[in-house]
């Protein structure tokens, strides 16, 4: 069987087991009480960081976001499915040009202060981005926006510069969350939004408490009477606490654990492939890796499977393209390079490499899980004659010297993925800052061009399926693996889903008597 029929098959494996579903009531575009759904009750949730303040345009931190979801309401969500659905608009058009966009705004909606949330207050919240005075860190996100009016109360027209096909899934994300602007100056401390639950109090490296905010849009949600945010670092810590019933959910099981959690009486795991991939990243102009031939046999020598066995323990799945699975956009390329090391010796002798060559293997600390691939990696390499030292690079350092200064041969690393395809690959392009692989296609670089303005779904498809080709074609990188997002949760939680983005939404979730 070749490889792209075994990930086929894999993939398949998954959604047959129920990984690649969400774990809960079925999504839609606004939760509605179960038939069995129970109200009441509070829920405790380790987090392994705190957040660093509870303004939602003053922070790119992923624990902050993963919080003030719950606080805060966005103009559109993502489902778990990864598809745009309505929130504070309840349905939006775009000019024929991509330049208009016009969203109508629910008219039930409060902020946690009791006033009324109008066209006014979205208006004011993306001019606060923009600022900059306020110096948010999202700003680039929507730099795009020239004008913002406000026909109604309850109508807001965004003016691009020019088209942007990620407009509008960028509007999903928690840095475009809404706010009061009599509130602006206390959010980081005091939060004030139009979510499922309100601020009760913030202790640092302690706690965030919420409660249920009774006024909000949506009938009969939340479930929960509160919730608790935990902030527990130590990853033993947050698994015995939920062994001992302290907390109720531990949302980042580490993979090692994870068999033995499925085993503990009380104890339930949920998983599905995560919105991002882990990679053996490859310079493409140090040589010997300006070769194609040897970034091929790179390619061949590693056994991908081993690796997520090996590395892994198991949790994650194959993939031949800096995209991941859960992408409708993902691609299993023909030159998807099955584990073949007499091929990849055969393309080093070709190369000029016939008894190997040494190289060295940048890891980047704290990260244990890139840490072990490249562990794997290595003992793979030297089966066909590559000699790869391991070098570990504390992470401020990896930064400046790996991932901006380019000055490495081979890394692992990994992306955490954004809803639309551009920003996962139009880091390829050959004058992005983000381009560490070195790489330059100008071809590659009119196509993802095309995408980033295009709004016809179907040639979108086509464009970031070509780029996804090229990508192998040209053996960049070795696309490794998609990890799975693994949660561990008592028995009488319910309704807990994953999202393809770093949020964790309680609106349904509920605890069983």
């Amino acid at each position: 069987m070749n490889t792209r029929n075994a990930l086929r098959l894999a993939l398949l494996a998954l959604i047959l087991a129920g990984l690649l579903t969400a774990c809960g009531p079925t999504p839609s575009p606004t939760p509605t009480p179960g038939p069995t759904a129970q109200r009441g009750g509070s829920l405790t949730v380790a987090v392994a960081a705190d957040v660093d303040g509870l303004d939602p345009h003053q922070t790119v931190a992923a624990a902050t976001f993963q919080i003030t979801r719950n606080l805060y309401d966005t103009l559109v969500q993502v489902d778990p499915q990864s598809h745009i659905q309505p929130d504070l608009a309840t349905s939006w058009e775009t000019s024929d040009d991509g330049l208009k966009w016009t969203f109508h705004l629910r008219d039930d909606v409060s902020f946690h202060n009791g006033r009324a949330m109008t066209a006014a207050d979205v208006k004011y919240s993306f001019e606060r981005i923009l600022d900059p005075d306020t110096a948010s860190p999202r700003a680039k996100d929507y730099q795009i926006i020239s004008a913002i009016e406000t026909p109604d109360d309850h109508t807001v027209v965004f003016t691009l510069s020019e088209a942007q096909a990620a407009f509008l899934s960028n509007l999903a994300y928690g840095w475009a969350a809404v706010v009061p602007q009599e509130a602006a100056d206390t959010l980081r401390d005091h939060p004030v939004g139009t979510g499922p639950f309100q601020f009760v109090e913030w202790v640092p490296d302690s706690h965030v408490k919420l409660q249920r905010f009774d006024k909000y849009f949506l009938p009969e949600v939340p479930y929960l009477d509160g919730v608790t945010f935990r902030v527990l670092t130590d990853p033993p810590a947050r698994l015995i606490s939920l062994k001992t019933g302290e907390v109720d959910v531990v949302p980042e099981v580490p993979a090692q654990e994870i068999a033995s959690l499925r085993d503990e009486p009380g104890i339930k795991v949920i998983q599905q492939p995560f919105n991002g991939i882990q990679l053996l990243a490859i310079n493409n102009t140090r040589p010997p890796f300006d070769d194609l031939r040897v970034r091929q046999a790179l390619n061949y020598a590693i056994d991908k499977q081993a690796v997520i066995e090996g590395a892994q323990w198991g949790t994650a799945v194959p993939i031949c393209s800096h995209m991941p699975p859960v992408s409708d956009f993902y691609v299993i390329s023909d030159q998807c390079y099955p584990y073949n090391p007499e091929k990849a010796r055969e393309l080093l002798a070709e190369a000029g490499y016939p008894d190997g060559f040494e190289t060295t293997i940048a890891l980047p600390q704290p990260y244990d899980f890139h840490i072990r691939n490249g562990a794997v990696i290595a003992d793979q390499l030297a089966k066909v004659g590559i000699k790869a030292k391991l070098e570990t690079i504390e992470w401020a350092t990896y930064l400046e010297q790996v991932y901006f200064g380019r000055d490495y041969a081979l890394t692992t690393l990994g992306h955490t993925g954004r809803l639309d395809p551009d920003p996962f690959l139009n880091r390829y392009v050959s004058d992005r800052k983000e381009n560490y692989m070195n790489y330059n296609n100008s071809r590659y670089d009119e196509l993802a061009k095309e995408g980033a303005i295009s709004t016809d779904a179907a040639r979108r498809q086509e464009i970031y399926a070509e780029m996804q080709r090229m990508l192998a074609d040209d053996a960049v990188a070795v696309y490794l693996l998609a990890p799975l997002s693994s949660v561990g949760l008592r028995e009488e939680v319910q309704g807990w889903q994953l999202y393809p983005i770093d949020i964790y939404d309680l609106r349904t979730v509920w605890i069983r008597d």
